[in-house]
């Protein structure tokens, strides 16, 4: 019986070690959920189109190297890659405490919110780069993304970045936030 009793114990002790390592530090929390966010501060910018379009070289003298036919693609994937990484792993993360669940909540809402846009349009975007398309073209498309996901965009991004400074400074976390 007594067995019995230190083997539930020794069960339950383990049980709580394994799901408190899941739980990070409210500062591990808000670097991974707000300022990981801070990677997506050129979506629906002008500034992500002058980087796709800074990929097309045009040039007469210069043969055309194989290995640069899809930069553009790459920086998008790259971003996709990064986006996706970030969702599973906030996902995966155990709140430190109350608040941390409601910012858990936004920052995934606005990974997921721009993924597909870089999935689809960014992506077409940047094929339409590395095939040496129209830069007048490419533009227009990075309009239509502006108009039709830099608001909600927005509004999003100032909702994760409101609660994270209230976490932060509800946890005494030394972070700047720019104007």
């Amino acid at each position: 019986m007594k067995n019995r009793l230190v083997i539930v114990t020794l069960f339950i002790g383990m049980i709580a070690v394994i799901s408190s390592c899941n739980r990070p530090s409210a500062d591990e929390f808000f670097q991974r959920t707000v300022l990981n966010t801070n990677i997506l501060h050129d979506f629906a910018q002008e500034s992500f189109t002058r980087t796709l379009t800074s990929t097309i070289v045009k040039s007469e003298n210069w043969p055309a190297d194989p290995k640069q036919n899809n930069q553009a693609q790459q920086i998008v994937e790259a971003k996709i890659a990064y986006v996706e990484q970030t969702i599973g792993r906030i996902k995966d993360m155990t709140p430190p405490d109350e608040d941390a669940g409601a910012i858990k909540g936004k920052s995934i809402d606005l990974f997921y919110y721009v993924l597909p846009v870089y999935k689809k349009e960014y992506m077409d975007m940047a094929k339409r780069c590395d095939n040496n398309e129209d830069v007048e073209t490419i533009e227009q498309l990075a309009l239509a993304i502006e108009e039709d996901y830099a608001e909600g965009f927005d509004n999003l991004y100032l909702e994760v970045l409101e609660l994270g400074k209230a976490y932060a400074e509800k946890h005494n976390l030394n972070v700047k936030f720019g104007n």
